[in-house]
């Protein structure tokens, strides 16, 4: 599995729940774009984790985060290409 489909895989859920919320608040928009930033508990430690099969380094979450801010971004604020 490539970085990029690992990162699709982690952030999928994620953006989907955020999707979920969004219909549930109907016309009343989010008053600011939510900002996403993935917070280890003290016990986990410095190394990495796993999410399922995935091992999750600091650099692959710092993409992650990434990754879905840049999607929740075009969900609010299309570019338009000519």
């Amino acid at each position: 599995m490539t970085e990029e489909e690992m990162i699709r895989q982690i952030a999928e859920p994620i953006l989907k729940q955020l999707e979920k919320i969004e219909k549930e608040l109907g016309n009343h928009r989010m008053p600011q774009l939510p900002q996403i930033k993935f917070v280890k508990e003290s016990e986990m430690g410095d190394g990495p984790f796993m999410i399922g099969d995935i091992e999750i380094t600091d650099e692959l979450l710092e993409k992650v985060e990434a990754y879905i801010q840049e999607e929740i971004e075009m969900m609010h604020k299309p570019t338009v290409l000519h």
